[in-house]
């Protein structure tokens, strides 16, 4: 694609202003994706880390863990079937030095799958009910290993032990801690708000007033998750439209510019279906190239932004968009394209 490499050159600023505007705009489609994602991660990162697939509420709850309260007898089916029990609530823990933050407690049973599955980076999991391990997060608010936390409104207090990655749920960090202490806390002795499963059809049958749910349709179902992701869907369509329309337009504009040029070229015996391929191949080459730089502003972005910022920059999620953009430039060429393909040689050379 000798002429196309050669017409970019030539044309310096054009192609660099249509380049520029792909790339400003990737690298919003970039950024609005990892913001979708990371803010994902806080509402249900926690979540994806207990390798649950099914979990059991009330049928009333509305698929919510803390207003779900699972009867006695339905509790006992479920942990028979291997299920794994949660208390949850949201409360402010503070510690001797003043730091405070807004929490989601969950409460889990020492001997069920996923306290035995909590990975502890710092320290170790907690062994008593005066032990808490705590969400990475809360190291940024200045919360440390062994550090007394205080639960608001309780003369309950508890010892940090261990902190643990990736664990926020309902854009807050968790706090776990034994199902025993989760129930003193919120002075609801004996309560279960949920029990969860490996499995994704668990053979528990019998329930009384619960239900078993898929997880996925329990995450979707956390506060503002659904809105948050249509939202961000919604925003990133419409920049993938808005470079189809200014490829669109752009091209076209150079195209109608250069229409005395390609009826010279045809008249010379050059070949449509060669023109074609030129056009097609400038609209790859610099899709290419803003994409690119789109790509190492992204990376760049995502490394100096302060760990407030909830962005999580998927590879496979970028490189799938990364196509859609390319796509959506090819696409923008075929207007200009239908424009070279009717040119007639001998009308624009005065014949």
């Amino acid at each position: 694609m000798f002429l196309a490499i050669k017409e970019i050159k030539h044309e310096k600023l054009r192609y660099a202003l249509i380049t520029g505007m792909i790339m400003l705009v990737s690298y919003l489609v970039f950024i609005l994706s990892g913001l979708s994602s990371g803010l994902q991660t806080l509402n249900s990162a926690a979540i994806d880390t207990w390798g649950a697939n099914a979990i059991v509420l009330n049928k009333d709850a509305q698929l919510s863990l803390p207003q779900s309260v699972v009867n006695g007898p339905d509790v006992k089916r479920a942990t028979d079937a291997g299920g794994a029990k949660l208390v949850q609530f949201g409360s402010l823990v503070k510690d001797t030095a003043g730091h405070k933050e807004s929490v989601q407690v969950v409460g889990i049973d020492q001997k069920e799958f996923i306290y035995k599955g909590l990975k502890v980076e710092n320290g170790t999991t907690f062994k008593a009910d005066n032990q808490v391990v705590v969400s990475d997060n809360l190291k940024v608010d200045g919360f440390k290993l062994g550090d007394t936390i205080k639960f608001a409104n309780t003369n309950i207090s508890a010892k940090i032990v261990g902190f643990t990655k990736n664990a926020n749920l309902n854009i807050a960090p968790v706090i776990y801690t034994s199902i025993a202490n989760a129930q003193k806390i919120t002075e609801r002795p004996g309560v279960v708000n949920g029990v969860v499963f490996k499995d994704a059809k668990p053979n528990v049958s019998d329930l009384r007033t619960s239900k078993v749910y898929a997880i996925n349709d329990f995450i979707n179902a956390l506060p503002g998750n659904s809105a948050q992701t249509m939202t961000f869907n919604f925003m990133i369509g419409f920049l993938l439209v808005i470079i189809l329309i200014v490829i669109t337009i752009f091209l076209y504009i150079l195209t109608i510019q250069k229409l005395p040029n390609f009826g010279v070229l045809k008249a010379q015996g050059v070949a449509t279906k060669y023109l074609v391929k030129n056009t097609l191949f400038q609209s790859f080459l610099i899709a290419i190239i803003g994409v690119g730089i789109a790509v190492i502003l992204t990376t760049i972005t995502a490394l100096v932004l302060p760990a407030q910022v909830p962005i999580f920059i998927s590879a496979s999620y970028v490189a799938v968009t990364a196509i859609l953009i390319v796509v959506m430039s090819l696409l923008g060429s075929l207007i200009p394209i239908r424009e070279i393909v009717k040119v007639d040689p001998y009308t624009m050379i005065g014949g």
